[in-house]
């Protein structure tokens, strides 16, 4: 009888594990979609994105857009979503408020540079 059955919750597909897990194996094709940039006075590298994502022309002075950085942000990316999946997939999954800041702060040292850029662009 269904009606005896244990109630299970239900998990949005969006949040579910089968989604994030699968989200996380494609993230790292998007780092196509970046280029390298120098602080001219630094001389710090950073990665910036150079396709909008709403098809608005970009400023691409001084962004080096080639196939090397393209592979070495995906290698890194996929190294990244490799060491950290269960993390990734805990935040996400459970809609922590600041992944970014508490993935980049409190679980890794990767990023404590990057908690100064705005969220949408990570």
């Amino acid at each position: 009888d269904p009606t005896d059955a244990p109630l299970v919750p239900q998990v949005p597909y969006a949040r579910s594990e089968a989604h994030l897990t699968e989200l996380l194996e494609h993230v790292c094709e998007k780092m196509k979609e970046y280029g390298e940039k120098a602080d001219p006075s630094t001389h710090r590298k950073s990665y910036v994105r150079v396709i909008s994502h709403d098809g608005t022309k970009m400023d691409l002075s001084g962004v080096k857009i080639d196939g090397d950085v393209t592979s070495s942000l995906k290698f890194a990316c996929e190294s990244i979503a490799e060491e950290y999946e269960d993390e990734l997939i805990e935040f996400l999954s459970h809609e922590a408020d600041n992944v970014k800041d508490r993935l980049c702060s409190k679980r890794t040292d990767l990023c404590d540079h990057a908690l100064h850029i705005p969220h949408d662009e990570l």
